[in-house]
């Protein structure tokens, strides 16, 4: 069955990042490739330097730009269109849609997203000056605005043969497994399956007494933890080999010494220099989440580097 792809371009460096690594990630048969760029109306800086710059007084100057700027758009889209093809996807597979501007960037993206795609990739930043920013304001809109489809933020670097899957048996951990088998599972990628127990032990303030009785209950309850996780993830690991992935191309851990899973998680990642994590959007504990934050929501504020899918 061919599935649909929205990659979300803005001409940008790190919207070409996004072209290369989806071209490297996707599969080549069966994909049909979208190159989605939606243009602006009117630069940022004509509301610094006018007054109105709507009017027809600087009707000549905005006409000019917006003709440079479409030039230069078409320019990186085809650029990006030949990124695809050269990875060995059909010429007819990868198409080029340019619009102006009608509700909004994000929000366009977010209604195109919605015309029978399986994934959304777009990069971490765009044109932005703000460098010192971890993630640029479209991305951070898209994580809270798409919902209902697989959204991919693409980082700075991303290395693309080793996956990192967050599990925690819940549903929405179990989708990623089915995902990554489905659309890496048949080409030479390494599957990494963690569980991240998360720990009590970082919190101070207790005395010697109370943190050695809170040792020993913190050991027996990651035993317990370790005891109810280990066959979770040998069924996971199951799973991925009864879909066609090699089992020397899977292993699974629990990673230990962390308060929160996206800590665990971006830590193990940039120590073990995995360039892509899959993550559910919600997993088993929604009250926690809502605490400190959703797993992904917090990964792609961490990442620079790496690639965060965040599966609904």
């Amino acid at each position: 069955m061919e599935q649909k792809y929205l990659i979300a371009m803005d001409g940008s460096g790190p919207s070409m990042v996004t072209a290369h690594y989806a071209a490297a990630m996707l599969p080549k048969e069966g994909s049909e490739i979208v190159l989605f760029l939606v243009e602006f109306d009117i630069p940022e800086s004509f509301w610094d330097i006018y007054p109105e710059p709507e009017t027809r007084l600087y009707k000549e100057s905005m006409v000019e730009w917006a003709g440079r700027q479409s030039k230069s758009f078409a320019s990186s889209l085809e650029m990006a269109r030949k990124v695809f093809i050269n990875a060995g996807f059909p010429e007819k597979a990868v198409t080029i849609k340019m619009q102006r501007r009608k509700t909004g960037i994000t929000r366009d993206i977010v209604a195109e997203s919605l015309d029978g795609y399986a994934a959304v990739f777009a990069g971490r930043k765009g044109f932005s000056n703000l460098s010192r920013l971890p993630v640029g304001s479209i991305a951070r809109k898209l994580v809270s605005r798409i919902q209902n489809l697989p959204l991919v933020l693409v980082g700075d670097n991303p290395e693309t043969r080793h996956v990192l899957i967050g599990f925690d048996d819940s549903h929405g951990s179990r989708r990623c497994l089915h995902l990554a088998a489905d659309l890496f599972g048949g080409r030479d990628k390494q599957f990494h399956i963690r569980h991240v127990a998360r720990s009590i032990g970082g919190f101070s303030g207790l005395s010697a007494e109370e943190a050695e009785g809170g040792s020993t209950a913190q050991a027996e309850q990651e035993y317990a933890r370790k005891l109810k996780i280990e066959p979770a993830l040998a069924q996971a690991a199951q799973l991925l080999q009864e879909k066609g992935v090699a089992s020397e191309n899977v292993d699974t851990g629990i990673i230990h010494g962390y308060v929160s899973r996206s800590l665990g998680l971006i830590d193990t990642a940039e120590r073990e220099k995995w360039g892509t994590l899959l993550v559910g959007r919600r997993g088993l504990s929604r009250i926690q989440d809502f605490l400190i934050g959703r797993v992904g929501e917090k990964l792609v504020e961490m990442a620079r580097e790496q690639t965060v899918w965040i599966i609904s």
